[in-house]
């Protein structure tokens, strides 16, 4: 832990809630700050909420050169880039009807067709994904002040986000 932020190995480290925080089969959304220490070789998830199926219902990932908002179905809002190790960047996932939007830094940067909103059975996990019933794509570097609100969040709300403290 530095500060409150929750610092991740990338080799199995991760927190996570009791139980599911949110409904995924309504609108929702995620958000955090998270930092890399290392660039993933494949994926690694900032935030994740554990399903009943083979996919989560939605990931904060990092992967193939791109941070996304996933649902299931390979459904990813993606923004191309290559991110500064060390630097944080604000990540807000919001899921609106069937459309899934990624902000980065306060910004819209990416939306698409949502997958199928799956039902959440498990914990919210926080430092990986979860795949066929077990961790996966864990992630490298930091992870602070995640929130998740059981509706979608406006433009200007992501905005506001961005602007309280950084870590």
């Amino acid at each position: 832990m530095r500060g409150s932020a929750l610092d991740f190995d990338g080799a199995g480290q991760y927190a996570r809630t009791a139980g599911p925080v949110v409904d995924t089969t309504k609108d929702c959304t995620v958000s955090a700050w998270a930092s890399l220490d290392a660039l993933p070789g494949d994926y690694a998830t900032a935030v994740s909420q554990d399903g009943r199926r083979t996919e989560n219902p939605f990931y904060l990932p990092y992967g193939q050169g791109a941070f996304a908002f996933s649902t299931p179905g390979g459904r990813r809002a993606r923004l191309e880039i290559t991110p500064e190790t060390g630097k944080w960047y604000r990540l807000v996932g919001v899921r609106r009807g069937d459309r899934i939007t990624l902000y980065v830094d306060g910004k819209p940067a990416a939306t698409t067709e949502a997958g199928p909103a799956d039902v959440s059975t498990g914990p919210l996990s926080v430092g990986r994904a979860g795949y066929a019933g077990a961790g996966a794509d864990f992630w490298s570097g930091s992870v602070d002040q995640v929130a998740v609100y059981d509706r979608a969040l406006s433009d200007d709300e992501v905005s506001a986000l961005n602007t309280r403290q950084k870590p």
